[in-house]
């Protein structure tokens, strides 16, 4: 189980913070609690990214600092842990909203019929768009004809099903059983 965790934490630094973070985690996870000049020193970061990227994680709930007071020079000194107990929570909140955002992006699929000219990179258009242009690419002024979105489509539905039920939100779908014939 601890391995797991640790695997989606790296996950999760590097989405929310990049492969910077990765080493920033790794560095904390050896060290226990730690200055980001130590953090800076033992992963060759500069100190100002090292103090963004923990920044970045104490806004996202996966560290913690510790203040002191040097009593000699009265500066403060931040030592930093991770966090990880709302760990699951994070992770939960992170899928739902892509789950949100899968859904929002079905109904757009669905709700509307696409026309495209075939050249890679050139917009695709709703039938009110294709229309201003009379059905013609506004790029390269080729006919603009009827996008097939079916596999888009398939690919949305597949992994908003995943998703839900990595929540819980739906049951496991069950394998058909297929007869062998001998």
């Amino acid at each position: 189980m601890a391995r797991r965790k640790n695997k989606e934490l790296l996950e999760l630094a590097m989405d929310i913070a990049g492969e910077e973070a990765v080493e920033v985690i790794k560095a904390l996870e050896k060290k226990g609690e730690a200055t980001d000049e130590e953090l800076a020193e033992l992963t060759g970061i500069r100190v100002n990214t090292v103090r963004k990227i923990l920044y970045i994680f104490y806004d996202n709930q996966l560290a913690e600092f510790r203040r002191t007071r040097d009593k000699e020079t009265g500066w403060y000194y931040y030592y930093w842990h991770l966090e990880t107990r709302r760990l699951p929570e994070i992770l939960r909140a992170k899928k739902m909203a892509e789950l949100n955002k899968l859904k929002q992006m079905l109904e757009e699929e669905t709700s509307e019929i696409y026309y495209h000219c075939g050249t890679p990179g050139h917009p695709k258009l709703t039938f009110d768009e294709a229309m201003e242009y009379e059905f013609q690419c506004p790029i390269c002024g080729q006919m603009l004809m009827q996008y097939d979105n079916t596999e888009i489509v398939a690919e949305l539905r597949k992994r908003i099903e995943e998703l839900e039920v990595e929540l819980g939100l739906r049951k496991k779908p069950r394998k058909r059983r297929t007869k062998k014939k001998e």
